[in-house]
């Protein structure tokens, strides 16, 4: 296959990075907020387990380099047709459900510009489908175009984050993370909620091998960039939710319907 219709390292782990960094991390701060500093903890360990799963992949890529389809793929090498139908169809709901959360942190967000979406169910619901289908439109194009609109979508996601991120470590109230469990509960039993919590966030991680039969040097590519998607996801997770939590009170946090606006208004107004 020609490298005009291929992707490369970098466009591959904008997959990885740009399926990962999704309405997990947008809306988590507010949900966190109940536990307060404690979460961190809960980030680091799902953090931990993403990277061992990354690895699993890695090592799975190298032996199957051109195994287009991924979790599919290596389940159908390895056990067959009815395994390998489960977990595809499971992915396929997954797929569905990350949609639907996708569509509800990306129309909250656009409250703080539009707040006409938050009064108007029927607007809200219009936004929310018509960016899925424009999303879903421009990845019938073709691997490349889609690479190309992956690869925008995750520098202007990760740009603000940054920015944000730098900011609020710049600004950081320390008195927001004690006590470091604000919540009730235990602290092994919060950090066990924030871990499920957390590793919603992580999914995405296999994205780089999905399309691997269409991927430049695959037994090299899909491997690194599942790792280094992987890593570089897991320091903006954490920094990210530091700088947030460092800039707005915990009660507020938790109340929050676009956590990451809310701590720019805080530091630029």
């Amino acid at each position: 296959m020609s490298n005009t219709k291929q992707i490369g390292l970098w466009t591959t782990t904008s997959l990885v990075v740009g399926n990962m960094i999704a309405s997990g991390l947008f809306m988590l701060p507010a949900t966190l907020a109940v536990y307060g500093g404690i979460s961190l903890i809960g980030w680091l360990i799902s953090g931990g387990g993403a990277i061992c799963l990354a690895l699993v992949y890695s090592w799975l890529s190298k032996l199957k380099p051109v195994a287009t389809g991924g979790p599919y793929a290596y389940t159908h090498e390895g056990m067959g047709d009815f395994p390998a139908f489960l977990v595809a169809w499971g992915y396929w709901i997954s797929i569905w459900c990350a949609n639907a959360a996708i569509a509800v942190a990306f129309v909250s967000y656009l409250t703080a510009f539009i707040p006409a979406l938050g009064n108007n169910p029927l607007l809200s619901v219009g936004t929310g489908l018509a960016a899925i289908w424009l999303l879903t439109w421009m990845n019938t194009r073709g691997i490349k175009e889609a690479g190309i609109v992956q690869v925008v979508t995750t520098v202007l996601k990760i740009a603000p984050l940054v920015v944000i991120t730098l900011g609020g470590l710049l600004y950081l109230n320390t008195d927001h993370f004690v006590p470091f469990n604000v919540s009730t509960e235990s602290n092994l039993t919060a950090i066990t909620s924030c871990t499920t919590l957390t590793l919603f966030a992580f999914l995405g991680l296999e994205c780089a091998t999905i399309p691997s039969g269409k991927v430049i040097n695959p037994e090299v590519t899909v491997p690194k960039a599942t790792v280094l998607g992987t890593l570089l996801t897991t320091v903006i997770y954490v920094s990210s939710t530091i700088a947030i939590m460092g800039l707005i009170p915990p009660d507020a946090l938790h109340k929050s319907q676009a956590p990451f606006a809310d701590a720019a208004a805080s530091i630029w107004g």
